[in-house]
């Protein structure tokens, strides 16, 4: 079985770049604060994801801290839901 790293790490670029570009090029859509707000944030995510990817791949260890990541997130995005107005 192949490994989905390569692609995993491809995928990322992707989101950086084409993200950025949206973000930057559109000039109608988005003012200032949102487009700094929205670089700043893939500029943020983009690292966590390579890290969390070459975790999962190191060692067996690093799924089961992925899963627990990734769980630590849905339990704030949904906390964050229901309280953030």
């Amino acid at each position: 079985m192949t490994s989905a790293k390569p692609v995993l790490y491809i995928y990322g670029i992707f989101l950086f770049i084409s993200w950025n570009l949206m973000l930057l090029l559109d000039q109608t859509h988005y003012t200032i604060e949102d487009k700094i707000k929205g670089v700043l944030f893939i500029c943020t995510v983009t690292p966590i994801l390579f890290t969390l990817v070459y975790i999962y791949h190191k060692h067996r260890i690093g799924k089961i801290i992925v899963a627990w990541a990734l769980g630590g997130l849905f339990l704030i995005n949904t906390v964050c839901f229901f309280v953030v107005p």
